[in-house]
């Protein structure tokens, strides 16, 4: 029999092999969010995510410049309104305020942290979060309806309460959420879209970014926590 007439048996390991890549092809996806999560995680344990200090004291500066003539940053946290006040310090921080969102997970390179940069603030003032998903906006309001807060209007506001576009529209709203930089949150901090930064300082219709979508800004006030976080 001539060696063209011979037919070809694979070996053990081709086969072994060709079932490990098999494996590999068809998890494709689930294993490249494995690698892109391992990534993140690797670049913000060696990555400054702080800002820098001349960035830090820049925002610090437009935050003091909205506050009411008889306000501080310093001030004693008030006894009517203990929760925002924390907050609203906590979120000023300079472990914070301007703060890279880059490799925060799940969130396509910072540009969907919203949520979670508002989480962050809330669990280093309260040593909680809000919402069954920290990540989704939806979730989180959901908690904050379901008892973790209370709606009010802008005039009632309190800086360290928080504002969220299209809170108003449940299925069509594109949603973002922010703390307010001052009483009346004229002033609104919340993660930039465009920088993936803790840094956006915008007025409370968020300049306008969502206005293309049904729905008007709301305003929450937390309240008692839930479920301590891990």
């Amino acid at each position: 029999m001539s060696l063209s007439q011979k037919r070809f048996r694979p070996s053990r390991g081709f086969l072994v092999t060709l079932g490990l890549l098999s494996v590999i092809a068809l998890a494709g996806k689930p294993t490249s969010k494995w690698v892109k999560a391992k990534y993140d995680a690797y670049k913000a344990s060696t990555t400054t995510l702080t800002a820098s200090e001349t960035e830090y004291h820049r925002l610090l500066a437009i935050i003091i410049k909205a506050q009411q003539p008889s306000q501080t940053l310093n001030k004693s946290v008030p006894a009517e309104f203990p929760i925002p006040e924390k907050i609203f310090q906590a979120a000023i921080s300079p472990d914070l305020l301007g703060r890279s969102s880059q490799y925060e997970p799940n969130t396509r390179n910072g540009k969907l942290a919203c949520a979670w940069m508002v989480n962050m603030a809330v669990q280093k003032a309260l040593n909680y979060r809000i919402g069954e998903n920290p990540l989704y906006v939806p979730s989180v309001v959901a908690a904050l309806d379901g008892g973790v807060g209370r709606r009010i209007e802008q005039s009632q506001t309190k800086r360290g309460d928080f504002a969220i576009s299209n809170g108003t529209d449940y299925e069509k709203g594109l949603w973002h959420i922010g703390i307010c930089a001052n009483d009346g949150c004229r002033l609104i901090l919340s993660n930039s879209p465009f920088t993936s930064r803790f840094e956006w300082l915008s007025d409370p219709n968020f300049e306008g970014a969502f206005e293309q979508y049904p729905g008007k800004t709301t305003f929450y006030r937390v309240g008692v926590p839930i479920v301590p976080a891990g």
